[in-house]
């Protein structure tokens, strides 16, 4: 079994196509931390694949501000959720 992680950004008006695939979780979570904290990105996610078989897509991971949470695809504070619904932006 050959298993891949993607990486993908979270903005306000979208969840954007992957960043980066990883063969390592650890390399992708290292990323997906670094990433959450870049201007204009609400969150990184992370989803794990294997390689040639349909239905494996399995979420792993949410980063906000360089913090993994503690349940994936939904932020700690209930201020980030998927296409960015419930953000209010500055201003």
């Amino acid at each position: 079994m050959s298993e891949v992680y993607a990486v993908h950004a979270v903005r306000p008006s979208e969840v954007r196509p992957t960043e980066l695939l990883c063969r390592n979780l650890a390399r992708a979570e290292q990323y997906a931390s670094e990433l959450s904290t870049d201007p204009g990105i609400l969150a990184a996610g992370i989803t794990r694949f294997v390689v040639d078989e349909l239905g494996t897509r399995r979420a792993i991971a949410l980063y906000v501000d360089g913090v993994r949470q503690q349940v994936p695809y939904v932020s700690d504070s209930r201020v980030i959720h998927a296409n960015g619904a419930g953000h209010k932006l500055p201003g």
